[in-house]
């Protein structure tokens, strides 16, 4: 079952296309071609002369067409996007076969953004892989270089970047938390959830207080009901209930015992844990080993 660090970044991307691109800019500094849109492409990369093969995830990035280009979008850059939690001596003979096939399904360049939690992982990948007849360079970010934003205006312009970098360091820095709420605050119900389960289970127990005491100063309606409820509430009913929301969002059965048992935990601190690990567990009874 893939781990929440390795669907992280792609649920971000997912759900804000775009958002691979500014990451792509981020590490590389590169300029992009000039796009309107950006959206989710089939994360196929076969052959019909390979094996299957499937990529994490692939953002087109498009424009208008001109007179002469008929009537559809143009595709000017695919970015795929390949999340890796450790080193894997098969990846440098998959990705170029990524790259091709999905260049030749597209007609439009490629970019392979790579993305690992340390910088050591990240100096293993970042070299240039050798076809004999010419090399592809993948575009590594270490996660743990992202340094968590404190600045309110950038959270709010970047919210998504935001919570991706407080998830991948967590900190009790009082105000990157404060960012993190006006980013949180800035998304729309349908990702602001997402996010929300991400960042809760990576903070840390103080962390989470600090960003509950951040919420009722300022009086931030929070569109998660995964943070809002419990943080408006200020009852453990509310933790208990987004324990079992986050597990079933998961698709895990939840028996009527392991519901029993997380409606009978008074302490919010045990159930603000269970709440994180419950996005880890691959069985619900798990959340209390």
């Amino acid at each position: 079952m893939p781990t929440y660090e390795h669907e992280f970044p792609l649920d971000l991307i997912r759900n804000d296309p775009g958002f691979a691109a500014e990451l792509l800019y981020e590490v590389s500094g590169k300029p992009l071609p000039e796009y309107t849109r950006a959206r989710c492409d089939a994360a196929e990369a076969t052959s019909t002369a390979l094996p299957y093969l499937n990529s994490d995830n692939v953002v087109v990035c498009e424009r208008p067409p001109l007179p002469h280009e008929g009537d559809g979008p143009v595709s000017v850059l695919a970015i795929i996007t390949e999340p890796q939690r450790k080193w894997d001596p098969h990846k440098p003979y998959s990705w170029p076969a990524y790259v091709a096939n999905i260049r030749h399904r597209l007609r439009c360049p490629i970019a392979l953004l790579v993305l690992t939690p340390t910088s050591a992982l990240a100096q293993r990948y970042d070299e240039p892989i050798d076809l004999g007849c010419g090399e592809i360079r993948p575009t590594v970010l270490a996660l743990d270089t992202l340094k968590p934003i404190t600045d309110r205006e950038v959270a709010a312009e970047h919210p998504v970047l935001t919570a991706l970098a407080i998830a991948a360091n967590p900190t009790e820095d009082r105000a990157a938390l404060e960012a993190l709420s006006v980013a949180l605050n800035s998304l729309d119900t349908s990702t602001s959830s997402l996010y929300s389960d991400y960042v809760l289970a990576a903070l840390s127990t103080a962390a989470l207080g600090s960003l509950e005491e951040i919420v009722k100063l300022r009086d931030y309606e929070f569109k998660t009901e995964l943070i809002g409820r419990p943080f408006r509430e200020g009852e453990t009913k509310g933790l208990g209930e987004a324990i079992v929301e986050v597990l079933e969002g998961r698709d895990l059965e939840v028996s009527d015992e392991v519901r029993q048992r997380i409606g009978a935990m008074a302490d919010r601190e045990t159930l603000r844990a269970w709440v994180r690990r419950a996005l880890k567990v691959e069985r619900a009874e798990d959340l209390f080993r």
